[in-house]
């Protein structure tokens, strides 16, 4: 009796055993829908999701579907699009082919059948090449770019549905994907670094630039890198908006974070919530700047001469180019000394940044045009009086100085002509050579033949330099478009 007991309660124990291994492998089927080779697997899977052939990076169901596609990072290389990137470069290009893809193709399709967005997943990702750091940055910058895109071109704020946002510092991953579907012959070589290095970057880009004297590395420089640096996106779209209530904002990360971080080893971050929620960031619109040679001037003969230098700038939503306009004030007057420097010099400008994208950082060319007034004096028998104008071209380069880069610093210089009509001027009567204090314009000639302003001179070279600190004052508010 003891021994058939015993028999039973482990047949029992086995079958239960078995039935849990049969639970686990069901939930493990279910979880890993659409992953793998990017098919997807399950029958009722299928019906439930239509992925559009023209679009693959679309899915769309009936509005009574409420659980979202599972998009896992195989099935996401496979079948995401978006926005590429020059290198280094965070704005997004005017001919970027999604754009025309996304706004003359897919939009007015989706318009026409009445579907209403329900779920967005992107992943924004910065090629191998470079600082590690600087990469952070760069796939940061890109996925809230892409982001951005999609907020000015959705009826409705992308915001107001659920968006699962990660950043790719430098995505192996994508680069083992693509050199697979291109048939490398160096696929199962690097393959084999990128899981070797346990999915820690910073390991896998060492092993990777030795690989084969270094070649390797180069090759995949020009032939992968480009097509890595990339915001790419899925969209999930359904159908029958009136039956479908809009879901409440979602965030794919915790809504107490604060900042982006990258602790050792990983490879994915994620934005915060609180980034996610700003549909545009606050944009400088106006800042002001001080030249510090002038503002700290020594002049020869005459000593130091400081003066007040003030330049406004005004920077537009994109592009390239930027409008100042500066006024220059110095009035130094000794007396005792006859020695003077009075200067107003008034100074319009255009600029134009080679990085664009609306930033305004990095080298610059200028055009300039100026006024001047002056009254200078080394002396009793050295000074001159004039009016002045000029034009010409400048170069320059601004860095930013702090995180939230409205305070810069900024050298620059310039050639151009200036041209000036003038009268000396000295202390004393010029005629007689008598001293009473007063100061005469410094002619010899007949009175009756005085003219004011009778001398004249032209220059042509160096005409400025500058070491300048800017600070912006003016914002434009929260919510205008930003077009990058």
């Amino acid at each position: 009796m003891k021994t058939k007991f015993s028999c039973r309660l482990k047949f029992f124990i086995v079958f239960v055993l078995i039935c849990r291994c049969q639970l686990t492998v069901l939930a493990q089927t279910d979880w890993t829908r659409g992953c793998g080779d990017g098919r997807i697997f399950d029958e009722s899977y299928a019906k439930s999701y239509r992925q559009l052939p023209d679009y693959p990076f679309v899915f769309v169901s009936d509005s009574m579907v409420t659980t979202p596609p599972v998009i896992c990072d195989s099935l996401f290389d496979e079948i995401a699009r978006g926005l590429r990137f020059e290198v280094n470069r965070t704005e997004i290009k005017k001919d970027d082919p999604f754009i025309s893809l996304y706004n003359d193709s897919l939009l007015p399709w989706v318009k026409k059948h009445h579907l209403v967005l329900r779920e967005v997943f992107v992943k924004g990702a910065a090629s191998p090449e470079g600082p590690y750091d600087n990469n952070v940055r760069l796939s940061r910058e890109r996925t809230k770019r892409l982001i951005e895109f999609l907020n000015r071109h959705e009826d409705a704020p992308v915001s107001d549905y659920p968006v699962s946002a990660k950043c790719v510092t430098e995505d192996y991953a994508y680069l083992v994907k693509l050199m697979e579907q291109a048939g490398d012959v160096e696929y199962k070589q690097v393959k084999d670094i990128w899981e070797k290095s346990n999915a820690d970057e910073r390991r896998c880009k060492q092993m990777l630039m030795a690989l084969n004297g270094g070649r390797t590395w180069k090759r995949l420089l020009k032939q992968y890198f480009p097509t890595l640096r990339q915001s790419r996106v899925v969209l999930w779209y359904v159908a029958k908006p009136c039956q479908m209530s809009t879901p409440s904002s979602v965030s794919a990360v915790d809504s107490t974070a604060q900042e982006l971080s990258v602790l050792p080893g990983d490879t994915i971050v994620e934005i915060p919530a609180a980034e996610m929620e700003s549909e545009y960031p606050r944009r400088h619109m106006i800042a002001v700047r001080t030249n510090l040679l002038h503002d700290f001037l020594y002049v020869p003969q005459f000593g130091f001469a400081p003066g007040a230098n003030i330049q406004a700038e005004y920077y537009p939503l994109s592009g390239h180019y930027t409008f100042n306009a500066g006024f220059t004030f110095t009035n130094h007057r000794h007396w005792d000394t006859q020695n003077f420097m009075q200067i107003r010099d008034f100074q319009l400008s255009v600029r134009r940044y080679f990085k664009g994208g609306g930033e305004f950082v990095g080298p610059y060319l200028d055009g300039y045009a100026e006024f001047m007034k002056y009254g200078i004096g080394f002396g009793p028998d050295k000074g001159w009086q004039g009016e002045g104008g000029g034009a010409g071209i400048g170069v320059g380069h601004t860095w930013n100085l702090n995180k939230r880069g409205n305070l810069r610093l900024e050298v620059s210089a310039s050639l151009g002509f200036f041209v000036t009509r003038y009268d000396p001027y000295v202390w004393g009567n010029p005629v007689n050579g008598s001293i009473d204090g007063l100061y005469y314009y410094d002619y010899h000639g007949n009175t009756s033949e005085f003219k004011e302003r009778n001398h004249r001179f032209m220059w042509l070279g160096p005409t400025n330099a500058g070491v300048h600190i800017t600070y912006d004052i003016i914002y434009r508010k929260r919510g205008k478009e930003v077009v990058r």
